[in-house]
C-alpha cells in the first residue's frame, strides 16, 4: 500500500494524529511523507538523548518534520477538502482561539456576526460530513461498489480525469503495455484519463526520498518510450508525479510531505539532525511569536475601535439607503486576472492569479501576516524583510466578452445553483493568462518564489 492509499483509508483518528499502525507489516507509517517505523524498534532522539518506542516516536516525527497536522490538512487543494480560502484562514483563527472582533479585523469581515455566520456554516459542514460517512458506508454494504485508484495528493488539478477504477486502471495498462508492465508503450495516449493512467504506472518505478539525476530518470523512462522519454519526463513533472530541482540535475518522486515546498522528503537518516535544529529555534520562536500575537491584538483592538465607530454610522442609515447602496455595489464590474507581489530588496517575484482581484492584495497580506501563505518560500522572506518591502501589482486582466458583476448572475441560476461549467472556464481563462506570465517573467531559482524550471532549461 502507497503513502495516498495509506492517507485516504486512515480513520479520523489516525487523520488527527498524523500516522497509522499496519498490522500485517508490523510498522507505523507516517501519512504525509510515508516514513516507516518498525513496531518492537527502539528510536533516539538527539539532542536529549531521549528514547522512544515506534508508536510515541512516530508522533514525534509527525510534529518534528511536517508541524501541525491541522496546518498540513489546510494546505490540501479545496477538491480535497471543501473549504475556501477565507474558512481555511478562520479555521485557523479559531484554533488559536483568536475573539471574534480579532477575527473580523484581520480578515476584513464587515462585522463579528459574518464572522459567528461562518462559524455556524462549519459545524454544519461537520454534521454533512458525519452523515454522508454513514450513507456511503450502508450503500456499500449492498452491491460491491468498483474500487477507484487513490488521487495522488500532488496531483496539480483533480477532476474527472481521476475516476479511474481498478478494473478500467488494469484495461489501460494491459492496452498499451502489451508486452509487459515494465515497458515498453504500443502507443501515448491522447486522451487525460488514460494518460494519468499510464504516467502513474511510469511513476511507480521511482522510489520515494530517493533522488534521481537526470541521466538515472533518462534510463528508466527509456525502456517505456525511447524514442521520446523527454515527454514522458516532462509530463510526470507537468502532472505532479515528479519533481526536480531548479537546475534540473536532481529528480525526485513529488510526495504530499513536499508538494508545497518542492523539496524531496526527510529520509529516517536526517530525522535527529532535523530534530537538533527545530529544538534550536523553538526558544527563539516562542519568544518571537508571543511577541507578534501582542502586536496583532492591538492591531485588531485599534481596528475594531475603528469598525466600531463605523458600525454605529451604519446603524443610523435608513432602509432605503442600504438598498441602494447595495445595489450599487452589485452593479460594480468583477475583474479577474493575474497579479504579481514584488520583493523589492532582492526582486524576486511571485505571481498569482485570481478570479476576483478586487481587495486581493489585503487578503494576500491576511495570509502573510498570518503566516499562512501557500508559498512557504515568499512566506519566509515576508518575516525576514518585512512587509513594508513588498509591492502589489496587478499584471493584466482576462478580457471577456461580457461585463461580469457583483450580482453574480452570470454564475447563477434561477434556483441559485452555481453552474460548473462556467466556474471552470474562469479558472481555465485565469490559469492559462497565469501560464503566460510565468512563461514571460520567469520567476524560478533566485529570480522567485516558484519551484520549476529557470530561463534556458526548458525542455
Amino acid at each position: 500500500m502507497n503513502s495516498d492509499e495509506r492517507f485516504w483509508n486512515a480513520s479520523i483518528e489516525e487523520l488527527k494524529q498524523g500516522y497509522v499502525y499496519e498490522e500485517a507489516e508490523g510498522y507505523y507509517y507516517c501519512l504525509i511523507c510515508g516514513e516507516g517505523f518498525e513496531d518492537g524498534e527502539i528510536f533516539r532522539e538527539e539532542p536529549s538523548g531521549r528514547w522512544f518506542e515506534a508508536r510515541k516516536y512516530a508522533g514525534h516525527h509527525v510534529k518534528q518534520s511536517h508541524g501541525s497536522m491541522l496546518d498540513y490538512l489546510l494546505e490540501l487543494d479545496k477538491r480535497q477538502t471543501g473549504l475556501t480560502d477565507l474558512q481555511k484562514e478562520l479555521i485557523r483563527g479559531f484554533s488559536k482561539k483568536l475573539s471574534d472582533q480579532e477575527l473580523m479585523s484581520l480578515s476584513g469581515a464587515g462585522s463579528t456576526s459574518t464572522i459567528r455566520n461562518h462559524r455556524f456554516v462549519l459545524k454544519e459542514k461537520a454534521k454533512q460530513a458525519k452523515l454522508l460517512l454513514a450513507i456511503m458506508e450502508m450503500m456499500e454494504q449492498g452491491a460491491a461498489a468498483p474500487r477507484f485508484v487513490p488521487v495522488h495528493r500532488t496531483a496539480t488539478q483533480v477532476d474527472e480525469r481521476y475516476a479511474i477504477t481498478e478494473d478500467e486502471n488494469a484495461a489501460l495498462l494491459k492496452q498499451y503495455l502489451p508486452k509487459g508492465l515494465n515497458g515498453p508503450l504500443a502507443s501515448f495516449p491522447r486522451k487525460e484519463k488514460r494518460k494519468i493512467a499510464v504516467l502513474r504506472h511510469i511513476a511507480s518505478f521511482f522510489n520515494i526520498g530517493t533522488k534521481y539525476s537526470e541521466k538515472a530518470v533518462n534510463e528508466k523512462l527509456v525502456a517505456f518510450w525511447e524514442e521520446d522519454y523527454v515527454t514522458l519526463r516532462r509530463y510526470l513533472i507537468e502532472y505532479g508525479f515528479l519533481d526536480r530541482s531548479d537546475d534540473g540535475r536532481a529528480y525526485w518522486v513529488k510526495d504530499a510531505a513536499d508538494s508545497s515546498t518542492g523539496a524531496a522528503a526527510p529520509k529516517k537518516k536526517d530525522l535527529e539532525v532535523q530534530g537538533a535544529a527545530l529544538k534550536q529555534e523553538t526558544k527563539a520562536k516562542q519568544g518571537k511569536q508571543s511577541k507578534q500575537k501582542e502586536q496583532i491584538k492591538q492591531k485588531a483592538q485599534s481596528k475594531t475601535e475603528q469598525q466600531e465607530d463605523k458600525r454605529k454610522d451604519e446603524v443610523k442609515m435608513d432602509k432605503a439607503k442600504r438598498k441602494q447602496l447595495t445595489a450599487e455595489y452589485q452593479e460594480r464590474e468583477r475583474v479577474m486576472g493575474v497579479f504579481q507581489i514584488k520583493n523589492n530588496a532582492n526582486g524576486k517575484l511571485y505571481i498569482g492569479g485570481s478570479t476576483n482581484l478586487d481587495a486581493l492584495w489585503g487578503r494576500e497580506q491576511f495570509m502573510l501576516n498570518m503566516g499562512t501563505h501557500a508559498s512557504k518560500e515568499l512566506q519566509k522572506e515576508w518575516k525576514q524583510f518585512g512587509s513594508e518591502n513588498f509591492s502589489f501589482l496587478v499584471l493584466e486582466t482576462v478580457k471577456l466578452d461580457q461585463k461580469i458583476r457583483y450580482d453574480y448572475k452570470d454564475v447563477l441560476d434561477p434556483e441559485g445553483r452555481q453552474p460548473v461549467d462556467m466556474v471552470r472556464q474562469y479558472n481555465r481563462e485565469v490559469g492559462a493568462l497565469k501560464e503566460q506570465w510565468l512563461e514571460k517573467l520567469q520567476p524560478f531559482g533566485e529570480k522567485g518564489y516558484h519551484a520549476g524550471e529557470v530561463s534556458g532549461n526548458a525542455e
